[in-house]
Parts: structure tokens; sequence; C-alpha cells
């Protein structure tokens, strides 16, 4: 190998946990290699903790099933086990060469190795191409990745446009690892993505979803969709938050900025922070009294569901979302009453209405460009907990009556008056919570009922 150098205080910094020691052990006993590869490396020589393992071997799947007795072929069509030891599971991957990768995608075919260093070369980036024998602290770094790490820069594994044309996710993922880690990616490695972007096309929406996930926990995502948008990424799998390019508002960098302003958790809030005004340049109008966005709220409420759906997000993020762009324009006062701030929990919800004006909070950081003194929502956020602390009704689900009460108790029927009706009470007791008590409800649903859907008929004239 090109590099083989003994890094003795890499092994106490990795903190390699004995568990791992001795499950290499059982290879080298029987003459096999085994590295710890990919991010554990990486993230240990940045400084990071480490928590996850992968492993590379020169054993093939069927000689690493004749080591251990419990192993579970996981990807085997890819060289890949998971082997049960000492109540672990470790995915171990044996040494290989890939094949043409006509999809894109994934490789054609593959063949197993012995060399360590025809496996590290196969992989995308040089940061990700750097192993530690878990037993000696033996770095085998071939291709530089250490230096790479110094110098905090991104570089592909040899040729970027052969490692994109291989598999096109590895453009995404180069993005990604540049803002995670801050680092820059190099000018090679770009032009080589801006080449190759329209390859993105042919990449799972499902994969793609991922990386995104990993980017909104950066510290600041913004550098990499601002490197999607320069590579030519963006237009491939989110042209709507290219769609500013044409208005005079700039809505992207907005966006942007009230994603870095946005807390990490829950990862909904990022999501919602980013499209929170992707609509505008769709609403975009201009009269008598200037520029206005009259309902972006709801267009970029729609959009958001489009784009996630397509990434193939699940229901509920969608949902999360969606509901949180859909509210985010609320524009409160002291003037409110109680009963106003009682109705915008119960049309919030209880357990969004502090993650709404957390996106408020970063929506107005990124217009200042620093965390604002808002001394208007601080009173709102002290009102609203006050009342859920004294536990004041605010859904139909703290009436005092429920549907059945309604149909045994004051004869209304199940369909669309009953749903009615429930809805009638709860803006009662959202005016005044004294009144949620049963026989004062259901004298309310019994009067609601019959003016609304048995009103008395008014006598007809008599001719005379």
């Amino acid at each position: 190998m090109t590099e083989r150098s003994l890094f003795s205080t890499f092994l106490a910094m990795l903190h390699v946990p004995s568990t791992i020691r001795a499950f290499a052990s059982v290879f080298s006993r029987e003459g096999y290699e085994l590295y710890i590869v990919g991010g554990a490396v990486r993230d240990a020589l940045l400084g990071k903790a480490v928590d996850d393992y992968d492993f590379a071997t020169s054993a093939t799947p069927e000689e690493v099933q004749g080591l251990f007795r419990r192993v579970i072929p996981t990807g085997v069509q890819h060289g890949t086990v998971t082997v049960l030891f000492q109540d672990h599971s470790f995915e171990v991957t044996t040494y290989r060469i890939d094949g043409l990768y006509t999809d894109h995608r994934r490789p054609d075919t593959i063949a197993y190795t012995r060399s360590l260093e025809e496996d590290l070369r196969r992989r995308d980036l040089t940061i990700n191409a750097i192993a530690l024998n878990p037993e000696t602290g033996e770095v085998v770094d071939p291709l530089g990745g250490r230096a790479d790490l110094k110098e905090r820069v991104i570089r592909t594994v040899g040729s970027g446009d052969d490692r994109f044309q291989e598999d096109a996710l590895r453009m995404v993922r180069a993005v990604r690892f540049a803002a995670t880690l801050d680092f820059a990616l190099l000018p090679d490695v770009a032009e080589a993505i801006r080449r190759h972007a329209p390859l993105l096309g042919q990449v799972s929406q499902e994969r793609i979803a991922q990386e995104l996930e990993k980017l909104m926990r950066a510290r600041h995502p913004s550098s990499g969709w601002r490197l999607f948008r320069d590579t030519g990424l963006l237009e491939q799998f989110l042209p709507e938050l290219e769609e500013d390019r044409e208005t005079p508002s700039p809505v992207f960098e907005h966006l942007l900025g009230s994603c870095d302003c946005a807390p990490l958790d829950p990862p909904h809030l990022r999501w919602a922070a980013l499209f929170h005004d992707i609509g505008k340049p769709r609403c975009c109008a201009e009269d008598e009294k200037g520029r206005h966005f009259h309902g972006h709220d709801q267009v970029s409420a729609s959009m958001a569901e489009e784009v996630l759906g397509r990434l193939r997000f699940s229901k509920e993020r969608i949902r999360s979302v969606a509901h949180l762009v859909r509210h985010h324009m609320f524009g409160y006062t002291s003037e409110w009453s109680d009963a106003a701030v009682r109705r915008f929990i119960s049309r919030v919800g209880e357990e969004e209405v502090f993650l709404l004006t957390a996106l408020r909070r970063a929506d107005i950081c990124s217009k200042l460009g620093r965390p604002p003194v808002l001394p208007d929502l601080d009173e709102l956020e002290g009102r609203i907990r006050c009342m859920l602390e004294e536990g004041h009704p605010l859904t139909r689900k703290d009436l005092a009556v429920n549907g059945r009460d309604l149909m045994s108790q004051a004869g209304i029927p199940s369909g669309p008056a009953l749903g009615i009706v429930l809805e009638e009470l709860l803006e009662t007791i959202l005016d005044d919570p004294s009144m949620n008590r049963p026989e004062t409800l259901l004298e309310i649903a019994r009067a609601i009922y019959q003016a609304r859907f048995h009103p008395s008929r008014e006598p007809r004239d008599k001719k005379g």
C-alpha cells in the first residue's frame, strides 16, 4: 500500500471499545484483516464523538459466516453481512471492486478483493476513504484524506466526473458534507457537479431526502442550499426554490436565513422555516399601494406539501410542516382578549403553538440578521403558558360532553349536525371556560340544534 503509518495516539482518540477490539481479534486470529472505515474514522480525526462503526474486511461473506454463529445476510449481494457479537450488531463489508454503474445509482457487478487500498479507491470522497485497524491503531490513508481534513476541503476519490457518473447521489453527498463539516467544495468538484447535475433525475427521491435530512442538522444549512443552487442541483430536485430568480424579491436568501435561525429540533421546524415564504414569487403583485404577496401563506403550505410529498417524506412530516407554514402569518397584539388567545391555541394546537412562535422568531431573525427582541411575542408565549398550566379547555376533547352524550341526552342524531353542534359548543367554552359543565352544554346544544336544524315555522297569513 502507498501509505501505512502507525498513528499511536489515534487509537486513544477514537476510544475504540473493548468489544470492537475483541471483535477484530476474531478476524486477525484466522488471518483476515478487519478495519474501521468511513464516518467513524473521519469524525474521530475531527475530534467528534463516535458511536457508530462500519467495518471492511478481507474475508468474504461466506468466510465471515464461518467465523461467527450469528450472521445476518443483510446486503450479501453487495458483500455486506451483519454480525451479532456480544449483544452488538456490526455491519461488515468485504473489500470489493465495483463494476460499471450503467444506471448511475449502483454497480452492475462487484468483485471481491483482498486489497484494502483497492476497496478505498472505490469510495466517493477522500475524507471517507481512511481506514483504521482497531487492534493496532494502524491508519491506512492512500488518498490523502487526512490532509484534506486538515485543509478542510471536499475532494473526490479520483476524477469527480467518474465518481458522479457512477452514483449521482454522490453530488448531493459532497454538498452535504461541505455544509455539515463547514468545508470548502474544491472548484474542480463543483465544476464536475455542474456538468453532471441532470443525472440526479435518475436517483430515487427517498435517497435524496435522506441526505437533505442530514443537511438540515448542519449548523448553517444555508451553505449547502446555496451550493445546491450554484451547482445546478437545486433545479433538479426542488425547482420551487428557484422561482424567485424571476421576481424582484430575494425570497431565497430570506428562507435560508430563516432556516439557519430556526432551532435544530424538532426536525420539521427547519423545514417549515425553509418553506414558509416559498409561495411569494407566485403571489407577487403590485398595485397603487405597492408590492404585496396576498395569500402566500396558503400557497406556501400547498407547495410545501407538494415538495415533501415528492421527496417521499412521511405523512406526519408533511402535515406538520404545512400546518406551521399555513399559520405563520398570525398578527398578535396586546389587545388580544383571552378568548382570542384561546382560539389561537385551539386553531394551531397545543403541541405546535410554541413551534409557530419559534418560526416567527426565525423569520424575523433572518430579516434583522440577528436574534430579535420581541416583547409582544414574549407576552403571547407567557399568556399561552399560563392558559396551558391552568388547564383551560381548548379542543373538542376538552368539552364536558361528547357526541354520545349529545345523542343520548339532547336527542341530536349522528351525522353532520352532531359535528356542527360540537363545534358551536367549542366556540362557547373558548369564549367562556366557565360554561364547560355538562348540564350547561346540553342545554346550549339543544338550543343550537333546534335553532339551526328545526327552526319554528312562521305562521302563514290568513286570507281576509
